[in-house]
């Protein structure tokens, strides 16, 4: 590092460049942020449920923003017409 504090006025554009580098950070939190709420479901309710839900609800969990955007209505109707299996009653 004093070396390039030493070299700072021959290269200022260097300079600059090192100092943004150092100051990046080193971890990206999308993956992390992932991992802890796959942590936190598994934690709740973790004996009560199958590897399929499990993994459907990290993934409502892990995407959030997308899930918030879903119209309930307009999907429970979408499923109830494709899956009517009722008979009528006589």
């Amino acid at each position: 590092l004093m070396f390039f504090l030493q070299m700072a006025p021959a290269l200022p554009n260097l300079s600059i460049l090192y100092k943004i580098f150092l100051t990046l950070p080193v971890t990206f939190s999308t993956a992390e942020r992932s991992f802890s709420k796959l942590k936190i479901i598994k934690n709740y309710l973790l004996s009560t449920m199958t590897n399929e839900r499990l993994s459907g609800l990290s993934l409502i969990a892990i995407e959030r923003q997308l899930a918030e955007n879903i119209d309930f209505d307009s999907t429970i109707n979408r499923f109830a017409t494709i899956k009517s299996r009722r008979r009528p009653f006589i």
